[in-house]
């Protein structure tokens, strides 16, 4: 079955799902809310290692796959990888608690079918499992919001900051001196002195406060919650 957009469907009583998380109060949580929210479901199974979605997904084949990144295991993007060569075209949707913009841009660049965090209401699960059997894509407003930066970054923005900017970036964020990050990255003061002075350079700031302030204001970076 086609959605509007091209995309292929899937008819909901014919739909297997695999939900993933390694806390077993978390993984029966999320059971009985595709249960209670889309009782048409009839297929709903779990797993919480890496190596146990492995063993599934070579026995059988899934439509879905509701999953949590951190495994006690396997690293979920790695995981995420090793489903993607089983099935190119799998729905993936990533249940996660981390909400840092480097960690959101990789679930994007894995083409995952949708992101939520594990602080959202129980019936956004429900419409995100619905939207993506539609064939359609379901990312949280953050999530959405880190999309809509990537696409006008590459239209030609200002530089992105690189990975390692952007290791330095949060570590600055944390209140951690140059020592600290130096040791903590495994690099000389001196790189991380230049990676700070690109950081100000790139993001235009005066000092390690503006810094902090315009990479919250931008995004690139999450509100510290208390």
């Amino acid at each position: 079955m086609q959605s509007d957009n091209g995309k292929t469907t899937v008819r909901m009583k014919d739909t297997r799902i695999l939900l993933v998380d390694d806390h077993d109060l978390v993984l029966q949580g999320l059971k009985r809310i595709v249960e209670c929210s889309l009782p048409e479901i009839k297929h709903i199974c779990t797993a919480s290692t890496g190596q146990e979605v492995l063993q599934r997904i070579a026995a059988e084949q899934f439509d879905l796959f509701l999953l949590d990144i951190e495994l006690p295991d396997m690293s979920g993007l790695d995981l995420i990888a090793h489903i993607r060569r089983t099935d190119p075209q799998a729905r993936i949707i990533v249940n996660t608690m981390h909400e840092e913009v480097w960690f959101i841009k990789d679930l994007l660049q894995c083409n995952v079918s949708g992101i939520l965090f594990k602080s959202v209401n129980s019936n956004r699960i429900a419409e995100a499992i619905r939207k993506v059997l539609e064939g359609q894509t379901y990312y949280c407003p953050y999530a959405e919001r880190v999309r809509a930066r990537m696409k006008r970054s590459d239209g030609g923005r200002r530089e992105e900051l690189t990975v390692r900017e952007l290791d330095v970036l949060k570590r600055i964020s944390e209140g951690k001196n140059t020592q600290e990050i130096a040791c903590e990255l495994c690099v000389s003061v001196n790189t991380v002195d230049t990676h700070r002075r690109h950081l100000l350079e790139k993001l235009e700031a005066r000092n390690v406060a503006d810094l902090i302030m315009t990479a919250v204001s931008r995004g690139i970076i999450p509100i510290r919650k208390s």
